[in-house]
């Protein structure tokens, strides 16, 4: 609890209504607060060493993603995450990741394809050493390589969303590190549709892809 409350440091030079959200979502989706823990504002911003501003904005936020409620007579309540929050993005990612696909077919150059095998292969040998932190550094270089080639600014903005919201869940897809060398597999298939220059494969793997993850998902949660 103490890193989360720690003053924030003068080096970092983010806004602080950022810091402060990331701090607290992360605290939520790590399981540090709990479901109907409060969130009481002026002690985190006393803790945190910020005004009261921030941690009020960063707690508007936290309510629209869901992670927190405002209730009468209770202030800020922490809503927590459920396993179903999950799947809902898995179904929303299979559909628009499918589409980035498509379109980043028809647009990548040769050598943005050379570049993603590199990526590739730098993933399995992380995957080789253990280095699984380098390997989640290299997987999101890879999909954002694909997702910035489908020149479609508003599709890359909601799967950046998608991405990021991901990405903070660690504690749940931790069980994703079990399918690891199926879904280097799928990436190689998805370069060789590229190279191919088949649209329709590719967003048929890119489906399949984020479908066959929700699928891993659910076996290992036991969820229907």
């Amino acid at each position: 609890m103490e890193q989360i409350f720690e003053k924030i440091e003068s080096t970092d030079l983010r806004p602080i209504r950022e810091i402060v959200l990331e701090r607290l979502r992360k605290a939520i989706m790590n399981g540090t607060f709990q479901t109907g823990d409060r969130l009481v504002e002026t002690s985190i911003a006393e803790k945190m060493g910020v005004s009261r501003t921030p941690v009020r904005e960063a707690f508007r936020q936290l309510e629209i993603e869901g992670l927190a409620e405002n209730l009468p007579r209770k202030g800020t309540i922490v809503k927590g995450i459920s396993k179903r929050d999950i799947f809902e993005i898995y179904e929303i990612r299979e559909v628009l990741e499918g589409l980035a696909f498509r379109l980043a077919c028809s647009n990548i150059t040769d050598e943005q394809i050379l570049e993603l095998k590199e990526k590739l292969e730098k993933m399995r040998a992380c995957i080789e050493n253990g280095d699984i932190k380098k390997y989640w550094e290299f997987h999101g270089e890879f999909h954002n390589s694909i997702l910035y080639s489908s020149g479609n600014q508003r599709l890359i903005d909601q799967m950046k969303q998608i991405y990021e919201y991901l990405s903070k869940l660690r504690n749940f897809t931790l069980v994703m590190n079990k399918r690891r060398s199926i879904a280097m597999e799928e990436h190689k298939a998805l370069i060789e549709a590229f190279e191919k220059r088949d649209e329709v494969l590719a967003e048929q793997i890119g489906r399949r892809h984020t479908l066959n993850a929700e699928k891993f998902l659910s076996k290992e949660f036991h969820l229907s």
